[in-house]
């Protein structure tokens, strides 16, 4: 799961993601034309847990916890280090970042993908398998071993960039 080349379909704590490898520009690309997207919405990115989130995003100097991600659902933008890779899918200067808290899931991120939600930009988020394979059929890989998701209202959305930091949604 989540090795270059693919695009997965995921559970979330919110609704379906769409994960692709934050280092597979190519994969990048084809996420974008799938979901139909602008180039001027970028994406978010998901991490296995805070050790992970410590490697890409620099939170030394911000009052932040892991249980911040696990008390509702929550992204967090935040500055990147030198190591997430520079694309135009994401800005230079921060990048919102969510911890994975569905352990089937996390065990399978090695890096960070894309947090994505899984539909068609414009269009409500997919909370079953059958609405996945429906809207995307064999365009994307999907784990299907937790076939459908409660709807839950997207994520709030913190900016640690600022001081203080500010809740966007």
């Amino acid at each position: 799961m989540f090795k270059k080349g693919g695009i997965w379909a995921y559970p979330t704590d919110t609704s379906f993601g769409l994960g692709v490898r934050a280092d597979d520009q190519e994969g990048l690309e084809r996420l974008k034309t799938l979901k139909k997207r602008s180039g001027e919405k970028y994406f978010s990115l998901m991490v296995r847990d805070w050790e992970m989130l410590c490697q890409f995003a620099d939170i030394e100097e911000i009052e932040i916890e892991d249980s911040f991600f696990f008390e509702k659902p929550r992204t967090a933008i935040l500055f990147p280090k030198v190591q997430l890779p520079k694309t135009e899918f994401w800005p230079t200067d921060k990048v919102a970042f969510r911890i994975c808290t569905i352990p089937e899931i996390a065990q399978n991120i090695d890096y960070p993908i894309t947090a994505t939600s899984a539909n068609i930009s414009g269009n409500a988020p997919l909370y079953t398998v059958d609405e996945l394979e429906e809207v995307f059929g064999d365009q994307i890989q999907i784990y299907d071993k937790i076939p459908q998701i409660p709807p839950v209202p997207a994520s709030e959305i913190w900016d640690f960039t600022h001081v203080p930091c500010i809740q966007v949604r």
